[in-house]
């Protein structure tokens, strides 16, 4: 006759805490990923609050200069381009802690950061329409725009 072995309680307790720490780890896997996903929710946060109030100044300068975007250029800081005459418009830099660097060269060294775009849409007798934009630029050679916010803007008077 064959003996049968009987199951052991310390067996049982093994299988328990394997279950236990397996659901501890699943569970602990989940919080790592929430607790990564809530610092890039954050970072995300933090450039949208920095573009906005960015976009805001070259708004209020816009309004300020009566539309005007050469004068705007010169009350932000910005630099005017060579082509200004054609197109009226120009940009501001940042890198990626939100400084004012001078160029874009400087964000695709730097691997990358944002810029400020404002662009003058249309000139009416009694107001100007403009356009500001802040994307972020990635720093690749075939960089990728990532639009953080684009806003219309209107000076109502425009300055002569």
């Amino acid at each position: 006759m064959q003996e049968r072995i009987k199951p052991t309680r310390s067996g049982l307790f093994a299988i328990e805490l394997l279950i236990a720490v397996g659901i501890f780890s699943m569970c602990a896997a989940i919080c790592v990923g929430l607790f990564v996903r809530s610092e890039v929710m954050s970072q995300d946060s933090a450039s949208l609050n920095r573009a906005v109030s960015e976009a805001r100044n070259v708004a209020e300068c816009f309004k300020a200069a009566g539309g005007d975007v050469k004068k705007t250029a010169e009350l932000i800081g910005g630099q005017i381009p060579a082509d200004y005459e054609l197109y009226h418009y120009f940009n501001l830099y940042f890198d990626k802690n939100w400084n004012r660097v001078s160029s874009f060269s400087e964000i695709m060294g730097g691997k990358g950061g944002y810029v400020l775009h404002l662009d003058q849409t249309q000139a009416y007798s009694s107001y100007t329409d403009a356009v500001v934009e802040v994307f972020r630029v990635d720093g690749r050679e075939n960089y990728a725009d990532v639009y953080i916010l684009s806003w219309d803007i209107a000076a109502l008077e425009v300055a002569s």
